[in-house]
C-alpha cells in the first residue's frame, strides 16, 4: 500500500470549509455502473469468461469504497433455497455469481496491483454493516474498503477466481460461472452463461472527509474507453439508506 501524506494544506482547509457548508445539502455520494459478465471461448486460451475493466481517478488521498451487487440467490447453486431468489435489477431474469476484482494503480500489469478484493471479514450478518447496505443477498458479493493515494486507478472485475495472470490477459481461463451450478427453476437451463453486477463507488477526501467525484468509466485491458454503461434510476434501486449508510462510515484503512 502507498504511503499518505497527512498535511493539510490551505486548499484542504478550504474544501473543509466546503464540505461542511455542503452536509447540510446532501449526504454521502456513491458513483454506480452496470455490467456483465459471459462465458466466452478464447480462441488460443479456450474455455473462460470475460473480465470487465473500470478506471476512475482520485484528487487526494482518500478513503474509498467498492461495494458489488450481482448474485440475486441465497444459494451457491439452483435450487437450494427454493423461492429466495431476487430480481435485483429488473431485468425479468436471475443470475447467481461469485465476483472477485483486482485493483490496479495508473494500468493494468503483474507489477501495478494494489490489492484485490473478494467476499471476507467486512461482511456482517445483513442489516448491520459494511458490503449489505447496497441490498446484496450474499457475502459472495465483493467489498473493499481501503484508503488509496491520489491518482488513477484500474479495476479489473470478473468470476471467482480471477487470478492476477487472468486480471491481466483480460480473459479469465476456464472459468464457468462458479455459483451457478444445477438446473436454473426460472429457465430450465443447466448453468448459465452470464451474470448482471452493479459497483457502487465511494470516496471521501483523508482530511477533510469531504466526498470526491470518481466519475468511474469502462475501459478495455488497454485502457481505452468504451461505450459508458448508464444506470436508470429504476435500475438495481438503491434505497436511500445506502448514501446514509456510508456517509456515517468512520475513516477505514487496507
Amino acid at each position: 500500500m502507498h504511503n499518505i501524506d497527512k498535511k493539510t494544506p490551505l486548499l484542504r482547509q478550504s474544501l473543509l470549509a466546503l464540505a461542511l457548508s455542503a452536509a447540510a445539502v446532501s449526504s454521502a455520494q456513491a458513483a454506480t455502473v452496470n455490467g456483465t459478465i459471459y462465458k466466452a471461448t478464447d480462441p488460443v486460451l479456450g474455455a473462460g469468461t470475460t473480465v470487465d475493466y473500470w478506471s476512475f481517478t482520485l484528487s487526494a488521498a482518500a478513503n474509498v469504497i467498492i461495494d458489488v451487487r450481482a448474485n440475486e440467490g441465497y444459494s451457491n447453486g439452483w435450487g437450494s433455497h427454493p423461492g429466495s431468489y431476487v430480481d435485483l435489477n429488473g431485468d425479468g431474469e436471475i443470475t447467481l455469481a461469485d465476483t472477485q476484482f483486482r485493483l490496479y494503480q495508473d494500468y493494468v500489469s503483474l507489477d501495478t496491483e494494489v490489492t484485490s478484493a473478494d467476499d471476507g471479514s467486512s461482511y456482517t450478518p445483513p442489516g448491520n454493516t459494511n458490503g449489505w447496505a447496497d441490498g446484496s443477498l450474499m457475502s459472495r458479493d465483493s467489498y473493499l474498503a481501503t484508503a488509496l493515494d491520489a491518482g488513477h486507478y484500474v479495476i479489473a472485475f470478473g468470476d471467482y477466481k480471477l487470478d492476477i495472470n487472468d486480471a491481466v490477459a483480460g480473459f479469465n481461463t476456464g472459468d464457468a460461472i462458479t455459483a451457478a451450478t444445477g438446473t436454473n427453476p426460472f429457465t430450465g437451463a443447466t448453468g448459465q452463461d452470464h451474470f448482471d453486477y452493479q459497483l457502487t463507488f465511494l470516496a471521501t477526501d483523508y482530511d477533510t472527509g469531504a466526498n470526491l467525484d470518481l466519475n468511474p468509466m469502462q475501459v478495455t485491458v488497454g485502457g481505452e474507453p468504451v461505450q459508458p454503461v448508464p444506470v436508470p434510476g429504476a435500475v438495481w434501486l438503491f434505497g436511500s439508506a445506502l448514501a446514509g449508510f456510508l456517509g456515517l462510515g468512520k475513516r477505514k484503512t487496507a
